[in-house]
């Protein structure tokens, strides 16, 4: 989904944290270090994959996964954008970035994510 803007995310190690988790997902997919937590929800929100995005994931990795749920941390960013290196892992999962309202965030996301990311931006009163 080329078109599609998304933000960092991750699964959770058995041995982390939710925030430990996000705060690592962050640095190794963006580099970037200097952040406050800013809010989190309290609880996950549920989005389901469309089936060609299962069909997809399955001739991938060979598995079935029919969606994730996502619990959402809001990050304060202290640095300056020369921080930011979508390269610092080998494996680069964003082409490109930009900073962008939330309004602008939740008109570009895939439409199935929609209705988790609202409900999040609700919650952390974006």
């Amino acid at each position: 989904m080329p078109e599609a803007w998304q933000v960092p995310q991750g699964g959770v190690d058995p041995h982390e944290q939710y925030q430990e988790a996000a705060v690592r997902e962050l640095y190794e997919e963006t580099g970037i270090r200097s952040i406050k937590i800013a809010g989190c929800t309290n609880g996950s929100y549920r989005y389901d994959y469309p089936d060609f995005l299962k069909d997809i994931i399955y001739k991938k990795y060979g598995m079935v996964y029919a969606g994730q749920d996502v619990n959402f941390f809001l990050f304060e960013f202290c640095g300056s954008d020369d921080e930011i290196n979508l390269q610092i892992s080998e494996n680069q999962e964003f082409s490109r970035w930009r900073w962008m309202s939330v309004e602008d965030l939740l008109a570009a996301i895939v439409d199935f994510k929609k209705k988790a990311f609202l409900s999040a931006a609700k919650e952390l009163q974006l």
